[in-house]
């Protein structure tokens, strides 16, 4: 079958990964010109898209992730009031993309094809693009994420909501500080937490992919809750005066957002936490959402990553559950499919149980930080 991808990103690409590995004829449609290279901060890469990459060429965990050694929680003073070991393998968000880049045919990805609406019969999809174009398909898949537009008009009732807080985040390189002012941040899952808040930091590799100490980088996010709804409509209008749904990459936050975020940093965290956030040239600002579609298919059209379900990131599962998506749905979905919006019905019934504990456990986690919208506002 022909099967169209709307969205470039981890979803998309591991969806066309797995389905060109099926036999299928499958094209990626990413709406930016250039693609996502450089995006992104740090991900866990949990076992799952470590077998994924590793089942499809010859990424292996290390050589996309830096391990850490400890877990480690800090007083406001700097203190270490935590200490235990922990193994995790954190990468980015950038070297996983570019893994999967890799492991696709070259002309398997169009760059700056925005799919503007589709329609759909019992035999196939039409595609219309904002240039004007069309394309015929049999399958179109939606990995356009949290705001996706095509769950949008699958579904034009439903909208994701807000869960309260938004996360402040920043990557910056380690050679931008003396070694003894960040060894006991090197290798180490660092955490700070005050009520309404919680920043948490560390390595990741460059962003040419070196694990080399000295040249890594060090990733920070900072939840933060926000009931003030001017202040969250602030936080995601860019330094061109554009609103955001949910989120504001690095380099476009506009000059206002990141002076505060650099009073809040000076204010509230611990010196040695803070020096990361006043080092970043580009941070970038995430609201988070939940999102669960009402449904993950409708006939011929699926939905798979962010735009069928946006997991809290507390979970550190999002990468994987890409992984799962891909292969879930190219498990169903195999050359021989006679009637595809059935077998798309089924995926979508099964995928949508298969995800419901990890759906639940987001919140959860969230709660026992203190961020959710029942929480009081972290300090200002």
């Amino acid at each position: 079958m022909r099967i169209a991808i709307a969205g470039g990103s981890i979803a998309g690409l591991s969806a066309a990964l797995t389905l060109d590995c099926m036999g299928h004829d499958v094209c990626v449609f990413e709406r930016s010109t250039q693609g996502l290279r450089g995006r992104g901060g740090g991900v866990v890469v949990l076992r799952h898209m470590l077998r994924f990459l590793e089942n499809h060429g010859k990424t292996t965990r290390e050589m996309i992730s830096v391990p850490t050694r400890r877990r480690r929680s800090l007083d406001h003073e700097g203190n270490v009031v935590h200490d235990e070991p922990e193994i995790l393998p954190f990468s980015s968000w950038d070297a996983v993309y570019r893994s999967l880049c890799a492991l696709l045919p070259a002309d398997g990805i169009q760059y700056g094809r925005k799919l503007q609406r589709f329609e759909q019969d019992t035999d196939g999809v039409d595609l219309f693009f904002d240039d004007g174009t069309h394309e015929r398909t049999d399958v179109l898949i939606a990995a356009d994420g949290t705001a996706s537009r095509l769950r949008t008009q699958l579904f034009p009732d439903y909208q994701s909501a807000f869960a309260g807080y938004i996360a402040w985040r920043g990557v910056v390189d380690e050679s931008a500080f003396p070694p003894a002012a960040v060894n006991g941040l090197a290798e180490n899952f660092t955490l700070y937490q005050q009520p309404g808040e919680l920043f948490m930091a560390f390595l990741i590799p460059a962003l040419d992919g070196s694990l080399e100490p000295g040249k890594r980088r060090f990733n920070w996010l900072w939840y933060r809750n926000e009931s003030d709804t001017t202040a969250l409509q602030r936080h995601l209008t860019d330094r061109f005066g554009r609103q955001h749904h949910a989120s504001i990459i690095a380099g476009e936050m506009a000059t206002e957002s990141a002076a505060e975020l650099n009073q809040l940093a000076k204010a509230c965290l611990p010196d040695v936490l803070a020096q990361l956030v006043l080092a970043t040239k580009t941070p970038f600002i995430q609201a988070i959402h939940d999102a669960l579609s009402p449904a993950f298919s409708s006939g011929r059209v699926a939905l798979v990553g962010d735009a069928a379900c946006t997991l809290r990131p507390h979970t550190g599962s999002g990468t994987s559950k890409a992984a799962d998506d891909a292969v879930s749905l190219a498990s169903m979905l195999t050359p021989f499919t006679s009637n595809v919006a059935e077998t798309l019905a089924a995926w979508a019934v099964e995928r949508r149980e298969s995800i419901a504990q990890l759906v639940a456990k987001g919140p959860r986690l969230a709660a026992h930080f203190g961020l959710d919208n029942n929480s009081e506002t972290g300090p200002a």
